[in-house]
């Protein structure tokens, strides 16, 4: 009796402790990690991340041990994906490695997660494009911070469904609810108001058609800082965010002493950032309601970054660029960033600076140095090379052809767009082809390039008279004459005149 007593205690002891296949029946359900984040396996497939304002998900599936959580950050983006490999599954517990190969703990959760399903209808006879993405937040009555938020594709055809995860413990019964559908990042109907809702119900929803650029965000007040805290492999580290007025960022993490100095541009309507740094690939940041931002490509791991005063690094970092002569005096040049950064003359590396000026003119160098409001003071100047260039070339994220570039900024202004009028855009094509719009009048024109020079003549444009816009149309078509350069950084693209950027244009995809 012994033997037997003693035989079942060790097979359930077995059975609670060897891995089990990872099925999906094994998988759904509530789960939470060791950042108490959770993760709301749904039966049908679909993800979940209820309490993760930033994040929505859109499915789940586990294919020879390896889970695939697919989800958007935010309505004009794509979507992502997450993969962890599946180590070993206990009762209760889940344990896989991601992508950096640091152990993830996941343990089964108490937590109760509503569904609140629903359509969203429009009443306009127009075609939707094949495939949108449905935007939904849910609020408490009166509170300006979701509760829930759905970011998900759907096909562009008949009513179209949605589904908002929420916790219970901390929505009540009573919420608000707004909702959009959008293509490329553009809003194409929303609701006028938010919908008062008694859960659990399944609404319907009817929503409104709205102009171009009716639901862009306020642009992002600068000088601004940030401050967040990325794990990885069970450490820690600090990362801070500096973004300045003139589009100059500068992203730095605890022991890194090679700091990333780049370039920041809000993109998908103002909703997102896009930090560029030369050659590395960008990172971007999508805006949260609260006012901090979600920082995703620095590692596999997304970091919350918070509002900070935060003075710039006291402590010097390695920084390459060229310097030139300009008027007698020294002035440099990011590589990274591209933008020219004021020098201070109190730096002991100034003088060097300008005795390599003298001596030889135009180079390229990495210096040792620190930023003041603003501007750069030079402590040490390493590497020289006469006449040089910077050593790494930008990344890409979009060609220069067949890109649909949605124009940004005109002569340092922010591109504005009309009801009724089509958006500011330009779209390079082969054999020196190139059309667009300036807001009001659709246009075309010649273009040649060799290497960075770009240069645009002739071509001719519609004759319509605009309501709105006629004095940044006329900036509009007047600035191409003057381009003599272009860049791409990430999906930005720059036109140059004379050393000086004269426009901006925003990757769309279509």
């Amino acid at each position: 009796m012994r033997k037997l007593l003693l035989f079942l205690f060790c097979s359930l002891l077995l059975a609670a402790c060897v891995a089990t296949s990872g099925t999906k029946s094994d998988l759904s359900g509530v789960w939470v990690d060791e950042q108490e984040r959770l993760y709301f396996l749904d039966e049908d497939g679909s993800l979940g991340l209820p309490g993760q304002a930033t994040l929505s998900g859109v499915h789940w599936h586990v294919e020879n041990g390896v889970l695939t959580l697919s989800f958007m950050d935010t309505p004009g983006g794509k979507v992502l994906e997450k993969k962890l490999v599946l180590k070993e599954s206990r009762t209760g517990s889940l344990t896989f490695t991601d992508a950096d190969g640091a152990t993830v703990i996941w343990k089964k959760s108490r937590a109760k997660v509503g569904k609140l399903e629903g359509t969203l209808f429009f009443r306009e006879r127009m075609a939707l494009p094949p495939q949108v993405v449905v935007y939904v937040q849910l609020y408490p009555l009166h509170s300006s911070m979701p509760v829930g938020v759905s970011i998900a594709p759907a096909p562009g055809s008949g009513e179209i469904g949605f589904r908002v995860y929420y916790l219970e413990q901390i929505t009540g019964k009573e919420v608000r609810l707004a909702a959009a559908i959008l293509h490329s990042g553009e809003t194409l109907f929303a609701t006028q108001n938010d919908e008062n809702l008694s859960l659990p119900s399944t609404p319907r929803i009817l929503l409104y058609r709205t102009m171009p650029g009716e639901h862009q965000l306020p642009p992002l007040q600068t000088p601004a800082s940030y401050k967040g805290t990325l794990r990885v492999s069970g450490k820690e580290s600090t990362v801070h965010l500096y973004l300045e007025a003139g589009g100059l960022a500068l992203l730095t993490q605890d022991g890194d002493r090679n700091q990333y100095m780049g370039t920041w541009m809000e993109k998908d309507r103002n909703r997102t950032i896009e930090i560029t740094r030369g050659a590395l690939k960008p990172v971007t940041a999508t805006r949260e309601a609260g006012g901090g931002l979600l920082l995703s490509g620095l590692s596999s791991q997304r970091v919350e970054l918070q509002p900070a005063e935060l003075p710039w690094p006291s402590k010097g970092f390695l920084i390459e660029g060229e310097i030139r002569n300009q008027g007698g005096k020294p002035v440099f040049s990011e590589c990274n960033s591209q933008r020219d950064i004021p020098l201070l003359p109190s730096g002991k590396g100034y003088e060097q600076l300008s005795h390599i000026m003298q001596e030889t003119g135009n180079a390229s160098v990495v210096l040792e140095g620190r930023m003041q409001e603003g501007a750069l003071e030079a402590s040490n100047v390493f590497v020289v090379k006469k006449g040089g260039v910077c050593s790494t070339e930008n990344y890409a994220s979009a060609p220069l052809l067949g890109t649909y570039w949605r124009m940004r900024e005109i002569n340092g202004k922010a591109v504005e767009q009309f009801p009724d009028q089509p958006e500011p855009h330009l779209i390079l094509r082969d054999k020196g082809q190139a059309s667009g719009s300036d807001g009001c009048n659709n246009f075309f024109m010649d273009w040649e390039r060799k290497d960075q020079r770009l240069t645009f003549s002739g071509g001719g444009s519609t004759l319509r008279l605009c309501p709105q816009g006629e004095e940044q149309a006329r900036a509009i078509q007047e600035m191409f004459p003057k381009v003599d350069e272009w860049n791409i950084n990430g999906s930005m693209l720059e036109f140059r005149a004379k050393n000086n950027i004269i426009a901006v244009f925003e990757a769309v995809e279509m």
